[in-house]
This record gives structure tokens, sequence and C-alpha cells, in this order.
């Protein structure tokens, strides 16, 4: 009989393909998590009661935070705080939103502490920056704890960030704050409560290992791209000659992207030779992107179902992140059968140099060097193009399932 588990997260990330996976199983106890659609609870049901272009509007919202695989008889909700964090970031005031999310996550971890003494589990998986309330009374009651580390080590992020900040200041909203002594304090104090830590990347592992987390607590296990979102088919896209080489990023359009060396790139790329097209939020000063705006186009934030368009519609998939935990897009940009320009920080999207090019660096020469040579070498931008379609069945979710079900038997 598998252990009975209790997930937990007050966001989405990848926390749904958790839940899955122990739901396939029949072994997933709950998903607490702050918003979760369901047309049957407020304040979900309150789209019933506007006009239909409302409505439609609404809904798209809602559904952002929806997936149909899981059982929402198995959710628990603890939404207020997540609903205000969600505001004040719409509302581009750093700031407030940083500070709700410190407060809800506490009080997130508060509640799934009181869901877990009235719904009892026998393995709590948790993510960074929520779960040491949670891992605390835990260990007091014999129960293990597997943390999910999505991103590095704040305190090597905190000094990349430095560094990006050095080299690129007007990069940087006024309300960025790096990660107080506190925060990481909190961070090695759930690594240590932790069983086991689940990361995406090699990288992320070392970050955490540099920072004191014993290696064999480490587990890596990588993510991978929704098969149920991305077709079966091979998308099929305009032959590349005579036509600008059509480049895509995906993510926060942030400094830690590496999105500052990127934009400054393209600028001396001629436009009539590749475009770049951004999808994400800006979290970057609009004064700042205000000097590239007219030779890239920026999406903005999308849902994940419609994400799936701007993979297929693109030849060349572009990522010079500066800090990672594992980048999903990655294993989405293989998924559509795209060419792969990233860094050395983002996790396993390009392997062996089959199917495109891993930067040694991420500045503005290099950028331009690797994106030029795309440019002007097209058949090998095909054939990074067939191997990453040729490989995409080692990079799906159902991989991830089925390797963190095999860590929970392990209690």
């Amino acid at each position: 009989m598998p252990p009975k588990v209790g997930v937990f997260h007050p966001g989405t990330q990848h926390s749904w393909q958790t839940a899955l996976a122990f739901q396939e199983e029949g072994s997933l106890r709950w998903l607490a998590t702050s918003v979760f659609y369901d047309p049957r609870r407020w304040p979900y049901r309150v789209e019933r009661l506007l006009p239909a272009g409302l409505a439609a509007r609404v809904h798209r919202e809602f559904s952002r935070r929806y997936t149909p695989a899981l059982d929402p008889d198995l959710i628990r909700q603890f939404g207020f705080w997540e609903w205000l964090e969600a505001g004040a970031r719409r509302l581009g005031h750093d700031r407030l939103w940083t500070t709700i999310n410190r407060i809800g996550n506490r009080r997130f971890g508060q509640q799934v502490t009181e869901l877990t003494e009235r719904e009892q589990v026998d393995v709590l998986w948790g993510y960074n920056t929520s779960s040491v309330e949670v891992f605390r009374w835990a260990k007091r009651h014999g129960i293990p704890c597997v943390l999910d580390q999505t991103i590095g080590h704040c305190a090597s992020l905190n000094r990349a960030l430095a560094e990006e900040q050095a080299r690129h200041p007007d990069f940087f909203t006024a309300g960025f704050v790096p990660f107080s002594a506190a925060e990481i304090a909190q961070q090695d104090e759930e690594v240590a409560l932790a069983d086991a830590v689940v990361v995406g990347s090699e990288f992320c592992a070392g970050t955490l290992v540099e920072n004191g987390c014993p290696r064999e607590k480490i587990r890596i296990i990588p993510y991978g791209f929704d098969e149920r979102l991305f077709p079966a088919e091979r998308p099929s896209r305009p032959p590349l000659e005579g036509r600008p080489v059509r480049f895509l990023f995906v993510g926060l359009v942030h400094p830690r992207k590496g999105i500052a060396a990127l934009l400054e790139a393209f600028q001396r790329i001629p436009p009539e030779r590749a475009s770049l097209t951004l999808v994400g939020n800006l979290e970057i000063p609009e004064s700042t992107f205000r000097r590239y705006a007219g030779r890239v186009r920026h999406v903005g934030s999308v849902p994940r179902r419609e994400v799936v368009n701007y993979f297929q519609e693109a030849d060349c998939f572009v990522f010079p992140s500066l800090f990672e935990g594992g980048g999903i897009v990655l294993y989405e940009a293989a998924a559509a059968g795209l060419g792969i320009i990233q860094s050395m920080q983002c996790g396993d999207g390009v392997r062996d140099g089959r199917n495109g090019m891993i930067l040694k660096e991420v500045t503005i020469p290099m950028l331009v060097d690797a994106l030029s040579s795309v440019i002007d070498d097209r058949a090998r931008l095909m054939a990074w193009q067939e191997a990453s379609w040729q490989m995409r069945g080692e990079r799906s979710w159902q991989r991830y399932r089925e390797a963190a079900r095999s860590l929970a038997r392990q209690w």
C-alpha cells in the first residue's frame, strides 16, 4: 500500500504535476493551494452573475488556476492572501506584493498544519518559501518531509542578482529587494528539516550544496512538458530560407532571466534577419523597455494552454537565464521541436549539442554570436529542431511523476 501524501503549494509552479503523480496511484490525500478554479464554489461562482463578455474574461483569468486532470474533491483552498498578492502584482506594486507574499506564505503554512492535523498523511511534500511552519510541526510528529526546491538557494541568487545589478542597473525596478537574512535562514531551516530535497537540475543542486545542504539529501528529478497541452504531431513551419528566423523567449521579463543581454543583443541583429517574441510579465522598468520595444514583440502573460501556440510558431527558443531551478520552458521548447539557445544555469534543455547550444557565459557579444550563427546556418537549426522533436519523449511530466512516486515510496 503506497503512503498517503499531502502536497502543498500556495501558488502553482509544478505542484499540479506532483499532486497528479500521487492521484494516479490513489495515494493523494489532498493538494493544499491558494487558488484552484472550481465553479461550484465562491468566488468562482460569480462568473454566472456577470454579462457574457465580462464573464468570458473573468473565466479566462480563473481558468489559469485549473487543470481538469486533478480531482477537485482532493483540493483544499486557502486563497485570501493569494488574491491580494495577485492584485498588487497586476498593479505593479512590487514592494507591496512581496510583503503580501511573505505574510501569505506564513499564514498558508499555518493553515496547512491545521489541515494535516485534521486529514492525516504519511508523507508531506512542500515547496520552498512556504514549508518551514509545516515541516516544524511534522518533524515533531514523525512525518517524513520532502522539500521541492524550485529554484537555487536564495543566498546564491542574491549574489547572482547583485552582479547583474552592477552590470545593468537600469533593468531593475525601484521595488527590487534581495532576500533578507531572515529569509535565507528560513531557506536553510527548510532544507535542514527535509528528509529529501527534490530539485530539477544539477545547477540547482550545486547552489544548495555550496550553502551547506548535504549532497546525499538531494534528489534530481527533471521537469517536463504537459503532454495534454502539446500536440503529438510535429508543428508545420514554413521553410527557413528567405525570411527572418523567429526567436522566442518565455518567462518573466526580469533581470534574473538574462533579459538585459538578450535585448541588447537583438539591437545588433538587423530586423530582416531575425525577430524576437517575449511571452511573460514585464518586470523591468517600462522606461528601460521602451528603448527596445520597436525591435521586439512583447505579448505579456498568457494562460499556459495558450503559450503552446507561441512555441509552435517559433523557430528557435532562446533562454539566457542567469539563475534557475530547472527551466520547464526548455522541455516545452523541445516538445514543440525547437532549436534551443540556453545558459548553463537553466537545466538540460540542450543535450550533447544535438538540439542547440549552451552559452558559456551570458554576455552581449556571446549572445550576438550565438544568434548570428543560427541565422547564418539554417541547416544546423533544422537539425536542432529534428533532434528536439526526437527526444521530446524523454522530457515528459509522466517521467517526473514516476520518479516522484518512487521517492515517496521510500517511507
